[in-house]
């Protein structure tokens, strides 16, 4: 655990002490310590996941907070401290689905929606209940439904005629799609608080809203010319409606039908869908949007100053909403976009075209979201290894964003992101080994570091990080196929870990995410996969829960041990229902027993203002009755909300004797594997010391033997003796000759010495003169080589000269031949102008001659 989230666990444990005394004495200084521990949790980072409902400390705190919100309704600074609380906490998921389910905000919520009345407050009221009625199982016959509705009501009738779309009325109609989406009792209380053609005509304006809205009222004459061109293009429409007002709550609803119209590809409208994200329109809308994107990115960028003074003073300004979602939901948009159309390169073009880096960095506190955009880019295209190269790019920045914060998203995203990368390069290269191995070192250290201390290991884990675990041993599983001489042996030695052995346990036996099972049977596929630890630890962990479940069962509405009365849960308007059918049948029986009476002339002087008086007096009655009934169901309500805070509370404390029990019973599993083990020595040892019990008295008989051959062989030994002295003189002799001998060896092997010394002198002078003789001779054969170069060179210019002297023959002879035919041309033709010449002059007479006659004729 984080120093930054501790400090928070300790503002939870702090204010679960001080809210005591609070509620006991409500003085100033109670007030105000309550106030200072709401206002630091209210600071908290919503990534930090500081509210986790596993958690006991945050089981009591969240029961603490609904008693507060319902205490302090009238106490401003109290009042929007722990709002501000709930704006933090509703950020994750499973967080917000038991602050409706099992801590039961939403009636208290609605009733504060019932008591502001400025506009800041109504938005923000109307904010967290949106954020807390997304995706909630609500009854629809509960008391506070209907009020809630008539003031949702109320807000968009006031607010739907105002310029522009009200930020009040669309928060309220998205809260009305919430409550009545997929849930007919609620829609049954909607119809019978409005008018259902008036409502419609007052929602026109509200697109996407309004067209959700008319789909669960059934109100086909309104949606009947709308098809899927029309609604994709509403979208686009909402996105640029939201950057502009900053409404970010209404993209949910955006998402929520991309990913409808992306389920459709497997239905009967798949050619409609396929069409509709094929039509040019799409295509212009989605271009624009892009634009509008990148012009919100830069406006948001251009003023970071005062992003940062709002955030200053966030704290201080009571009335604003605690956090934007915009980012996350733009992403979120642009991978519907990208699984709408898997096979649009320009699309993806011109989404590569921001970058990763960009991407990331305009991602900011929605890290994770951006990070799954690239990876279902690069799973779309897995040819596209030059965006997987500039994707590594942020692998090391995101790795220390990982080291810096405890999000459990961002780490899984980034696993993911790696094993992606990995698969589509088909490589794993230095750089993502560096940075893998500081993920690596940064989730596994502790558990490699403290091998043999298994209490240093908390078993006790929630679900988050248990995935954060799994995902990554997915990863370096992926890594370790990749690139095996880097990363096989240490996936080898995390499997090896009894941590890392219950945690694939815990995730095989969860079975929740189907996509994690998947990666998890991808790991049990390996060669090195302990499936005999896994299996004992599977059967352990089965055991744990079949064992800690027989003891109490997991009512949710079941009533507190020791509590003296049974307290039946309320049956809502069934039973008021239930009532006023009966008033009715009682009053139609009166009505026939007088009728019945006046025709048997029992009564004759009955009038009809005597009845008219009876009437309403029975009427009246009933009524009262009926307030009374009604006031002591919202009693009994409350009474049994307080008692499922109790059951919560147990329930937790449950939970939390379950997580410490877990490592006593590993503890306890691994003493028996080690009992049996050290009994199985036993036994071994045992037969061993028989054994040895055997040859030890063989070898005692033969120790016998030895010393009644050694008495025969001592007396052989003494002859011996006497033998050994006669060679022990000769030997003197041999070492005296030995002597002399080596002397003259030592001679012999100087003189071999000097006549080494001498040849090996001899042996340097032959290599010497050999190698100057190679040294000339391969001068020689470099001149040599010279000289055949030149010749060659000059026999390639001869050559080359007879080439040319036959090509200048040839060329001169056929000159020689034109320049003869051209003198034949040249002859004749002058014969010819001489013939012409001859017929000119000829002409010349014959016109001087015509000429001569023409002017006899005149004279």
């Amino acid at each position: 655990m984080s120093p930054g989230r501790s400090s928070e666990m300790s503002y939870i444990v702090e204010f679960n002490s001080h809210i005591q005394s609070y509620f006991i004495s409500s003085t100033y200084g109670n007030e105000t310590l309550v106030n200072r521990c709401l206002e630091q949790l209210a600071a908290s980072s919503a990534e930090s996941k500081t509210f986790d409902v596993s958690v006991y400390e945050c089981n009591i705190f969240f029961v603490n907070l609904h008693k507060l919100l319902s205490y302090s309704m009238k106490k401003t600074n109290l009042l929007w401290s722990v709002v501000a609380v709930l704006e933090v906490a509703v950020s994750d998921d499973e967080t917000r689905i038991a602050l409706v389910d099992k801590f039961r905000f939403l009636p208290v919520v609605s009733m504060l929606l019932l008591e502001v009345h400025t506009s800041d407050q109504q938005k923000r009221v109307l904010s967290l209940l949106h954020h807390l009625s997304y995706g909630a199982s609500i009854y629809g016959q509960e008391m506070f439904i209907e009020r809630l509705i008539q003031k949702l009501l109320t807000l968009i009738e006031q607010n739907h005629e105002k310029k522009g779309r009200c930020e009040v009325a669309q928060l309220a109609l998205s809260i009305l799609v919430n409550l009545c989406h997929r849930d007919l009792s609620t829609t049954f209380v909607l119809t019978r608080n409005t008018n259902v053609s008036a409502f419609c005509k007052q929602i026109k304006k509200f697109d996407l809203l309004a067209w959700k809205m008319y789909i669960i009222l059934e109100q086909n004459d309104y949606i009947k010319e709308i098809d899927l061109h029309y609604l994709l293009r509403m979208s686009f429409e909402e996105v640029r409606l939201m950057l502009a007002t900053k409404n970010s709550f209404s993209l949910r609803h955006v998402v929520d039908f991309l990913r409808s119209v992306r389920t459709l590809s497997g239905t009967r409208e798949a050619e409609p869908a396929k069409a509709a994200v094929t039509d040019e329109y799409f295509q212009r809308d989605l271009k624009e949007f892009l634009q509008e994107m990148e012009k919100y990115w830069q406006t948001r960028t251009d003023s970071p100053a005062g992003e940062a003074e709002g955030r200053k003073k966030k704290t201080k300004q009571k009335v604003e909403p605690r956090k934007d979602r915009t980012s996350e939901g733009l992403f979120e948009i642009l991978e519907c976009i990208v699984l709408l159309k898997p096979d649009d390169k320009e699309l993806h073009r011109k989404i590569c075209e921001f970058g990763p880096a960009k991407l990331i960095n305009h991602a900011r506190n929605d890290c994770a979201k951006a990070i799954d955009l690239l990876r279902t880019i690069l799973e779309k295209n897995p040819t596209d290894a030059a965006f997987a190269e500039e994707c590594k790019t942020v692998l090391a920045s995101l790795m220390t964003t990982i080291t810096n914060c405890d999000d459990e998203r961002l780490a899984i995203a980034f696993a993911k992101l790696l094993t992606t990368i990995g698969k589509t390069l088909n490589a794993v290269d230095d750089p993502m080994n560096e940075v893998a191995e500081q993920f690596y070192q940064h989730l596994f250290g502790e558990v490699l570091a403290h091998t043999w201390e298994r209490a240093t290991f908390d078993y006790s884990l929630a679900d988050g990080p248990v995935r954060v675990y799994l995902w990554a041993l997915h990863t370096f599983n992926e890594l370790a196929n990749l690139c095996p001489t880097y990363w096989y042996a240490k996936l080898t030695n995390l499997l090896k870990q009894k941590p890392i052995q219950f945690l694939i346990a815990k995730g095989l036996t969860g079975g929740s995410d189907v996509e994690l099972l998947e990666a998890l049977l991808q790991v049990a596929a390996s060669s090195e996969f302990p499936k005999q630890d896994v299996a004992q630890m599977i059967d352990l962990l089965k055991s744990n829960v079949s064992a800690m479940g027989t003891g109490q069962g997991r009512v949710p509405l079941a009533p507190v041990p020791g509590n003296v009365h049974n307290i039946q849960p309320p049956t809502g308007y069934n039973y008021i229902r239930a009532l006023s059918r009966d008033l009715q049948e009682r009053i139609d029986q009166a009505v026939v027993q007088m009728q019945d009476a006046k025709a048997a002339g029992l009564i004759n002087d009955v009038e009809k203002s005597e009845l008219v008086e009876f009437y309403t007096y029975k009427i009246n009655m009933q009524t009262s009755l009926m307030n009374d009934l009604r006031s002591s169901l919202d009693g009994t309500t409350a009474q049994i909300t307080t008692l499922m805070h109790q059951n919560q509370l147990l329930m937790a404390e449950i939970d939390k004797n379950q997580k410490r029990s877990l490592p006593l019973l590993l503890k306890e599993s691994a003493l028996e594997n080690e009992n049996r083990l050290l009994e199985r020595e036993l036994l071994q040892m045992k037969s061993a010391a028989a054994t040895y019990d055997k040859k030890t008295s063989q070898m005692k008989q033969e120790l016998a033997e030895y010393i009644k051959k050694y008495g025969e062989k001592s007396q052989k030994c003494a002859a011996l003796v006497k033998e050994i002295e006669h060679l022990r003189a000769r030997d003197d002799n041999y070492e005296k000759e030995n002597k002399r001998l080596q002397q003259e060896l030592i001679a012999m092997t100087k003189n071999r010495d000097d006549a080494r010394k001498l040849l090996k002198l001899g042996e340097d002078d032959r290599q010497r003169l050999t190698e100057q003789r190679d040294a000339e001779r391969k001068q020689y054969e470099c001149k040599i080589r010279e000289r055949e170069r030149d010749i060659s060179k000059r026999t390639d210019l001869i050559q080359q000269l007879e080439q040319t002297l036959v090509q200048r023959d040839s060329t001169i002879e056929t000159l020689e031949t034109e320049g003869a035919d051209l003198r034949e041309k040249l002859k004749e033709r002058e014969a010819r102008i001489a013939q012409v010449e001859a017929e000119l002059k000829e002409n010349e007479k014959i016109q001087q001659a015509i000429y001569s006659l023409m002017n006899k004729n005149k004279k």
